[in-house]
């Protein structure tokens, strides 16, 4: 009887060893998956040479996101690639394993290459995103490679083909590539690819094409009918300070400033916004000279009201706010476009 106890508690003992090393194995194994998806990134599109490297994972983050999809999840982290006179940083952003951004910094030397880099910027940048095409398969890529054909040097230029549109810019010793999502003469700045060099040498990449959804780009509100709806409802605001409730200012007539951009609203799905601020004719408690106002370009429904100080949105602990938050991008969901 002794000996049997003995048996069940001995494979008690053994079942919880077992199930602990798996949930660590599942735990390493994502870890691994984004660094293999860098790693293989860097190999087949960079044209590292990996097999020169020690490859060091320095931070590992996962994070997961409010969107709806099963097991979504957005993490960061930082690889170092170390050989003999050369170590490089390589900080990445993840969406669901699919590198979304990477940035590298040279620590020592000069990146390794398997072949022979090409001698100017523009067939690096071409061959880069054929490359890039090769490897992740996305259709619209060979499109953004296609419009590169017209430009014969690396100089300040825009080209439109269909619903994107090719930036290329330069800032001594930096060179910035970028395509856009663009519709009805708006640039969707959320969606998109880019590749920023610096001396020749990709420094950037950021693709968040496949991650955004545009909708409702011709059903949007102008500016000044934007501006009316703000200071109408910006009229019935108030604030507190010290239980105090602060109202009945007066909205100046000018200057106004209007910001329009694509926000995320269900999801990764991109609508019109505008963001409006409305200057006030004076400073009031609380170091409050503007009110802020941002609406739904396309419903014209308010998202956020809030009072903002001579320094910027008001926090001090004597003043509390009554203010609704804009319902856009969760903090992890998507890496940005590198400037």
């Amino acid at each position: 009887m002794k000996l049997v106890k003995k048996t069940i508690v001995t494979t008690i003992l053994l079942l919880l060893i077992v199930f602990s090393l798996f949930q660590f194995s599942v735990a390493s194994s994502t870890e691994l998956t984004d660094k293999e998806n860098a790693v293989a990134f860097l190999k087949d599109v960079v044209g590292l040479d990996i097999s020169k490297y020690n490859i060091t994972i320095a931070y590992y983050q996962k994070y997961p996101t409010t969107l709806p999809e099963i097991n979504a999840y957005y993490a960061e982290a930082n690889y170092i690639f170390e050989a003999p006179g050369s170590k490089i940083e390589a900080s990445c952003h993840f969406r669901n394993n699919t590198l979304t951004s990477l940035s590298l910094n040279e620590l020592v030397g000069s990146m390794l290459f398997a072949q022979p880099q090409p001698k100017d910027l523009l067939s690096a940048a071409k061959e880069l995103i054929q490359k890039y095409q090769t490897y992740s398969g996305a259709s619209y890529l060979q499109t953004m490679r296609n419009m590169l054909d017209p430009v014969k040097e690396i100089n300040p230029i825009t080209v439109i083909s269909d619903n994107i549109k090719l930036e290329i810019s330069t800032n001594e010793p930096f060179t910035y590539i970028k395509w856009l999502y663009t519709a009805n003469g708006i640039d969707v700045q959320r969606k998109g690819l880019s590749f920023s060099f610096q001396n020749g040498s990709l420094m950037d990449f950021g693709n968040t094409w496949d991650f955004y959804t545009v909708v409702n780009t011709d059903l949007i509100l102008s500016r000044d009918d934007a501006v009316r709806i703000a200071k109408e409802h910006a009229q019935n605001y108030s604030w507190k300070v010290n239980n105090i409730t602060v109202s009945g200012f007066k909205i100046l007539d000018s200057p106004t400033t209007a910001e329009f951009s694509m926000q995320p609203r269900e999801g990764n799905t991109l609508y019109p916004w505008w963001n409006i601020q409305l200057y006030l004719d004076k400073v009031y408690p609380g170091m409050v000279g503007s009110i802020q106002v941002g609406l739904w370009a396309d419903t014209e429904e308010i998202t956020n009201i809030e009072a903002i100080s001579n320094g910027g949105s008001v926090t001090t602990n004597d003043l509390s706010l009554s203010t609704t938050s804009l319902p856009s991008a969760q903090q992890h969901d998507i890496s940005p476009l590198p400037e």
